[in-house]
């Protein structure tokens, strides 16, 4: 076992290294103490790390490789808080209880909103492909299936009090394999449950997802579900809501979350904007009056 308790950043940042590989973390310190701890467990061949932080910013960089990179993949649950995520290319959010299969080869960017809390539970890459589980299934995971319930209620349960409780020489790698097994199904429901997805639901998550990105535009969004611009047009126009609109009006409500977030109360109203793809502020702050009835400056006071 291992255990650490921190209330300082760089401390905490290489603990988090020993545990998860080459992680780095920023804090504001302006806004509060920061909190950090994580405790390490191994249940037969596998690492179980239980992290709970208040951190602005975490990030895993794909140029610096490690044991990591290599041999693991990290399937993590959020058991607390919330978090913004970006992971091969795409903004991904995290509520409770969400889970995600993240691939420590690629970049992973964190933005905690507050304070959170995960269990990451390291498993071993050979065999996950040995299962059939490759990288271009890896993300957030849905539940909606029974194996993922089943997942998700095993991850749900897992505790330090429980660890030591349960576990015993001989389950083994039992535990890794259980995930396994379940993981497979979880994984194949969402391959077949996005083919199965209608299109305009199809481009309402892509379009979520790739909110933060200035050059998101129509054109970009039919090439990436392979359909015309005018069949992607045709979709929206029936909800009578132009696609134009539908991207606006997602993004300034995305601008509205932050601005009501304690956490980001030192982030300029601009930065808030630029980072929900708006290039022009003051263009910005228009439509958000004529979308909200007041500016982004009395919507921050009014939080």
């Amino acid at each position: 076992m291992i255990q650490f308790r921190d209330n300082d950043i760089t401390q905490w940042s290489s603990h988090i290294q020993q545990v998860c590989g080459n992680f780095d973390a920023s804090f504001n310190s302006h806004e509060s103490l920061f909190i950090g701890e994580i405790q390490a467990y191994q249940l037969g061949q596998t690492e179980i790390a239980f992290i709970k932080s208040n951190a602005n910013y975490i990030v895993r960089n794909a140029d610096s490789p490690d044991r990591a990179s290599h041999h693991l993949c990290f399937l993590v649950l959020q058991s607390s808080g919330k978090m913004q995520m970006s992971y091969k290319g795409s903004r991904i959010y995290l509520n409770e209880g969400d889970m995600i299969l993240l691939d420590p080869s690629e970049k992973i960017e964190m933005y905690p909103q507050g304070l959170f809390s995960h269990i990451s539970v390291h498993l071993d890459r050979e065999k996950l492909a040995q299962a059939n589980i490759h990288e271009g299934y890896f993300g957030k995971l849905i539940t909606k299936n029974m194996s993922s319930f089943l997942l998700k209620n095993i991850m749900q349960n897992l505790s330090v009090e429980n660890i030591q409780l349960w576990y015993a020489e001989e389950d083994g790698n039992a535990f890794e394999d259980a995930l396994i097994a379940l993981l497979r199904p979880t994984i194949f429901y969402k391959k077949n449950h996005l083919t199965q997805e209608s299109l305009k639901d199809r481009a309402e998550r892509y379009i979520i997802e790739h909110l933060a990105k200035p050059e998101l535009n129509p054109q970009k969004i039919a090439d990436a579900l392979g359909v015309s611009l005018w069949h992607l047009y045709r979709l929206f126009n029936e909800e009578q809501l132009s696609l134009n609109k539908y991207i606006q009006q997602k993004r300034l409500e995305r601008v509205k979350v932050d601005l009501l977030d304690a956490c980001f109360r030192q982030t300029s109203i601009t930065d808030l904007a630029l980072k929900w793809g708006f290039g022009d502020s003051a263009h910005f702050s228009k439509i958000f009056k004529k979308a909200y009835g007041i500016s982004p400056k009395q919507c921050r006071q009014a939080a």
